[in-house]
């Protein structure tokens, strides 16, 4: 299975998250703490320290890449549907990317 489109999507959205986590960092500070968790209106409805708040998604989306990129490998099943396993692959780095947007979002509000 060509895994070339979505890995590169991957790293190039992994890439994103953790920079926008440095400036969000660098601008609230450490001692900040963020919005972890929202409810469906949207206001913030659990919280966490800083470098928790903006590490814990792009690490979750790190791991993610690497459990999409290597599944294939050992799991024949995967192969099945190629089609089916990159949309799978990117609606799940979509989906983290959404949330981590929601934190950072948070965090520059916050800060401004």
């Amino acid at each position: 299975m060509k895994i070339a489109m979505p890995l590169a999507a991957s790293l190039v959205l992994v890439t994103a998250m953790a920079a926008a986590s440095l400036l969000g960092w660098s601008m609230v500070g450490s001692e900040a703490d963020l919005a972890i968790h929202f409810g469906l209106d949207g206001t913030p409805s659990r919280y966490a320290p800083a470098p928790v708040a903006l590490s814990v998604i792009p690490v979750a989306a790190a791991v993610a890449t690497l459990i999409f990129a290597f599944t294939p490998r050992f799991d024949p099943k995967a192969s099945a549907s190629p089609r089916l396993y990159r949309s799978l692959w990117l609606f799940v780095l979509l989906v983290l990317t959404a949330g981590h947007a929601l934190v950072i979002g948070y965090a520059l509000t916050k800060a401004g």
